[in-house]
């Protein structure tokens, strides 16, 4: 998001991150249709004409990628894992770990059409509660999945990727947590490739991104530094992170309790907890009686404090519930990402990477802008709280 730091517009806006996603990062399907929607609008003659014509011109709409993008990174997932490891070979398939239900199947639908079109790769939907109705691990060492269509009991499967849009939520292990946890593992412990793997989804975690952005912390360079990146590079990365503390006996700790706990300073903070999709965060002056409701100070560890980014509104108008709504609006941009990498083995067993892993993807993949009126807190669009946006390029 872009921050100004005053509200009188006199310092330099700023870029600042808001958050990671390493798990179930929505919208690719939608963003890309909503940029096309907008830029065939565009050149209908649908938008009225602006003061200067320069600033709304078709080439100031850029086309979005992130259907086809991201698609074809599950696709290259789809192919490292190679041929079945079952004898007789098995028909490969990739399976989407969604919830049930599901408010968000269109967007899904976007990436699993595009890859059984185009790559002819059978995909499948499976509900998180599901996983031992339809899934099982071959008994041979290589561990692969199998999967067995509920609409086919007699066919096979050997699944490549499992592609996870469920399991970020406490919510999707309620209907039984001791079934819905050996689920997650039963996935994890099998051949195939996880998007995201146990150790990914808990990289994009809020304790995780706290531990690299609190400002004495010293785990950001470990990253940054030594690398192929540019001195100043590291510096202008190292700028884009809000100052997230913890809530904890440590001294970072103590002093983002004691700005959490104050009336007036705590109006420059947001609280989040460990939760992802939405509607869970605390805001500014609410904090310090949120707090107090807690009870234990323990578990205010659940908890991270966030230096609030503010960035300035503009003019504009949001289409929601079949009503257009006209004021003043903030967005935030996200850019999708595909990594696909080969795990370390320590000792390096003789490979040519040592052991240290191997990063075979990494590209750029497109972006979701979300739009939602400036007096809103929460930017979720399936929480309610946001729109689907696109992307108006000027020249500055």
């Amino acid at each position: 998001m872009i921050h100004q730091e005053s509200n009188d517009f006199t310092s330099n806006p700023t870029i600042k991150q808001v958050e990671f996603n390493t798990i179930a990062s929505s919208f690719g399907g939608l963003s890309a249709k909503v940029s096309a929607l907008h830029s065939y609008l565009h050149s209908s003659g649908a938008y009225p004409p602006t003061k200067d014509t320069s600033l709304m011109r078709i080439q100031s709409l850029p086309s979005n990628p992130s259907i086809t993008s991201l698609s074809h990174g599950l696709v290259v997932a789809h192919e490292a894992y190679g041929p079945s490891k079952r004898t007789p070979p098995l028909p490969l398939c990739i399976l989407f770990i969604v919830q049930d239900p599901e408010n968000n199947i269109f967007d899904q639908t976007a990436l699993s059409t595009h890859i059984q079109t185009t790559y002819n790769i059978p995909v499948f939907r499976l509900p998180f509660r599901s996983i031992f109705d339809y899934t099982s691990i071959s008994s041979i060492p290589s561990r692969p999945l199998i999967y067995t269509p509920l609409h086919a009991p007699d066919s096979y499967y050997e699944v490549t990727l499992c592609y996870f849009r469920a399991g970020y939520s406490p919510s999707d292990y309620d209907f039984s947590p001791t079934k819905a946890w050996q689920g997650r593992l039963h996935l994890e412990r099998s051949a195939a490739i996880k998007c995201p793997s146990i150790l990914t989804h808990l990289a994009g975690s809020k304790k995780i991104q706290q531990m690299l952005a609190t400002p004495s912390s010293p785990h950001l360079a470990r990253f940054l530094e030594g690398s192929s990146v540019a001195p100043e590079m590291v510096e202008r990365i190292r700028a884009t992170f809000a100052a997230i503390y913890p809530l904890d006996g440590s001294p970072a700790g103590q002093r983002a309790i004691a700005l959490a706990t104050s009336e007036e300073t705590s109006a420059g903070y947001v609280l989040k907890p460990q939760r992802e999709g939405g509607g869970n965060n605390v805001y500014g002056t609410k904090i310090p009686a949120f707090l107090r409701s807690l009870g234990d100070e323990l578990t205010w560890r659940g908890h991270i404090l966030m230096e609030l980014i503010k960035p300035p509104p503009v003019r504009n108008s949001i289409f929601r519930n079949g009503e257009v709504q006209t004021g003043q609006v903030i967005g935030e941009l996200g850019v999708y990402g595909v990594c696909l990498w080969r795990n370390g083995k320590g000792d390096g067993g003789g490979r040519k990477d040592g052991g240290k892993g191997e990063v075979l993807e990494n590209w750029e993949a497109g972006f979701l802008l979300r739009t939602k009126g400036s007096e809103s807190e929460e930017g979720g669009v399936a929480a309610g709280f946001g729109a689907v946006d696109s992307v108006c390029l000027i020249d500055n």
